[in-house]
């Protein structure tokens, strides 16, 4: 457990967590309820807990915002371990109060001390409070192009 200031407190995912998160994270995204996500990354950080990992910001006992990620070797044509950010997201009462920078210092920390030297992540392109925060973060836009397509899709 880490204090982010006097106010914010930092600490791991935890069981009772999925409800609050799932609910956090439709309020601050737009989108509908990501429960099965949530418990998949509960049960995964707790079956590999050195590959997965998560920060949760409380302030008097609620759950304001939270970070989720995981490392991957070798990925992204990147030689070594490399962290990504799954999911971020921060109440909206409480933006532009640090929280979100808190979670990004203890993400970083516990990324390099598991031998991460790099950070991935990604972002709708409309959404563009969510990128300019990356942005402000110190993240770029890297070097690839994402492609996706339905796995139906036969005719080529």
């Amino acid at each position: 457990m880490m204090t982010a200031n006097s106010e914010t407190r930092l600490r791991p995912l935890a069981a009772g967590d999925v409800d609050r998160l799932t609910r956090l994270d439709a309020m601050t995204s737009g989108g509908g309820s990501r429960t099965s996500f949530f418990e998949r990354r509960l049960k995964a950080e707790q079956v590999r807990a050195e590959g997965f990992f998560s920060c949760i910001a409380e302030r008097g006992g609620n759950i304001v915002g939270f970070a989720l990620g995981h490392l991957l070797d070798g990925e992204f044509g990147v030689k070594g371990r490399v962290a990504v950010l799954d999911a971020i997201a921060v109440d909206p009462g409480t933006q532009r109060q640090g929280v979100a920078r808190a979670l990004m210092d203890e993400f970083d920390r516990v990324a390099r001390a598991r031998g991460a030297n790099e950070m991935r992540t990604q972002a709708q392109w409309n959404q563009p409070a969510l990128v300019e925060f990356f942005a402000a973060a110190g993240f770029r836009l890297a070097p690839r192009v994402v492609l996706e397509r339905p796995t139906e899709y036969v005719n080529f």
